[in-house]
């Protein structure tokens, strides 16, 4: 029993002397590529295109900057076969490494299979290559590139199919399934990329939702948000996942979603269509509206603040005591749209006010217009008949019957008028006068 305990320990004792000369022997390298030297390149394994050395570990840092992407192709990749446990002898390691130095596995590979090309929203990536003292092989030979956020396309939608995935920009707008507000098509897979300004962040309100079945029945028909700077393909970060219908997500922290970042991704997937499932319900895809936002505290926004909305910026402690205001472009005022946050309405609240105003201005407009045509045509109606008597007048003036007429004789007498002081007319003088102007035959 003592001789099997002596055994085992020289056994391990061995071991650990062997681990410590295989680390004293291993051989290390360091490459670095940065995108402020260059922005494309090539990399490869030690001694390539010969086979690579036994007991190596190598690391290849490629360092980007803010809003920087990378971009890793492998042209050759000859490493040692796996074994039925995955890579264990020869194997490279590739991770991705956020702005805020978050390191994230992408996957091991040897052998000769590998993903590629690989895509990072990251403006870091680290690739680790080990290999043992047993088998060599050829390595890999490969093209890194950076290059920035705003040239990188949503992922590839189903093609052909209309109003189904795109890119948008500006400071807000709608998106709809494709179909809306009727059935959406089976089988397609719509990606739309949400991408504002650096300085902005993107704030989701799902104003609509309707799809087939409930929770539980996402594998037919899913609507989900991520990150933009996560990959569909490694390492996605899910915001949030909707199926069913909107009655299920009650909260408002369910119904909304703020971006990190100034890139969003929204993809709707379906299996199915509410014809093929013989729905009685009226299944019409979802609305959602997206808002371009901008963090400020009082007095520093220069658009439109929304002043019931806040966003805590150090949400990762129990107490908020940061909370910013949405400011939100002057544009998105009276859009007739939900542009601030559930239960602030500032952005649509005055609209009703200018209407009154426009409604009440025109109708005084029309009140001057009217009583300025009234009084034209009253003018002209007066003028139309001065006119006509003075035509009267002249015509009477000028007819034979007034010409033969003898004038009228009017006796001088004081210029008095009442009439106790005017000259009595007396039979003599009736008669005088009378003689004078006897009357004319007609």
């Amino acid at each position: 029993m003592k001789k099997m305990r002596l055994s085992e320990r020289c056994l391990v004792q061995y071991l650990l002397l062997m681990i410590i000369i295989y680390s004293e022997t291993l051989a290390r390298c360091l490459f670095q590529f940065d995108s402020k030297i260059s922005k494309v390149g090539n990399f490869s394994s030690p001694d390539y295109p010969d086979n690579y050395s036994e007991n190596v570990e190598c690391f290849y840092n490629f360092i980007g900057h803010e809003f920087e992407t990378l971009k890793l192709v492998f042209f050759i990749f000859d490493l040692e076969p796996p074994y039925t446990k995955g890579c264990l002898t020869d194997y490279v390691d590739i991770s991705t490494i956020t702005a805020s130095n978050v390191k994230e596995l992408v996957g091991r590979y040897c052998g000769s299979k590998v993903d590629t090309p690989l895509q990072s929203m990251h403006p870091k990536a680290e690739i680790i290559f080990r290999s043992n003292h047993i088998i060599q092989h050829k390595g890999f030979f490969g093209m890194y590139e950076f290059k920035d956020e705003k040239s990188i396309p949503p992922p590839v939608s189903t093609a052909f199919v209309e109003g189904c995935g795109g890119t948008e920009t500006g400071v807000g707008g709608l998106i709809y399934s494709p179909g809306y507000p009727h059935a959406f098509p089976k089988d397609v897979e719509c990606v739309w990329l949400i991408r504002v300004e650096s300085n902005k962040h993107i704030y989701i309100r799902i104003l609509e939702l309707q799809l087939y079945g409930s929770i539980a029945n996402c594998a037919d028909v899913e609507l989900s948000i991520y990150d933009g700077y996560s990959s569909f393909t490694f390492n996605p970060e899910i915001m949030k996942k909707y199926c069913g219908d909107l009655k299920y997500y009650k909260n408002v922290e369910e119904r909304t979603q703020m971006s990190k970042r100034n890139r969003l991704l929204i993809r709707f997937k379906t299996k199915v269509t509410s014809e093929q499932k013989g729905s009685t319900d009226k299944i019409m895809g979802f609305k959602l509206v997206w808002t371009a936002v901008g963090f400020e505290f009082h007095g520093k926004c220069d658009q439109h603040v929304c002043r019931n909305s806040h966003y805590c910026l150090n949400s990762a402690s129990t107490v908020c005591n940061v909370m910013p205001q949405y400011c939100i472009d002057k544009s998105l005022v009276c859009d007739g749209l939900p542009n601030c946050s559930e239960d602030d309405y500032t952005d649509e609240e005055k609209c009703h006010l200018p209407l009154v105003a426009g409604c009440s201005g025109a109708l005084i407009l029309l009140i001057i217009i009217a009583c300025a045509a009234y009084y034209i045509y009253r003018e002209k109606r007066l003028k139309a008949q001065r006119e006509a008597l003075a035509l009267q007048l002249r015509q009477l003036e000028h007819s034979p019957s007034s010409i033969a007429r003898a004038p009228p004789y009017f006796p001088r007498s004081r210029d008095c008028s009442i009439h106790g002081h005017l000259n009595a007319t007396s039979e003599e003088s009736f008669e005088v006068q009378y003689k004078r102007y006897p009357p004319t035959e007609v």
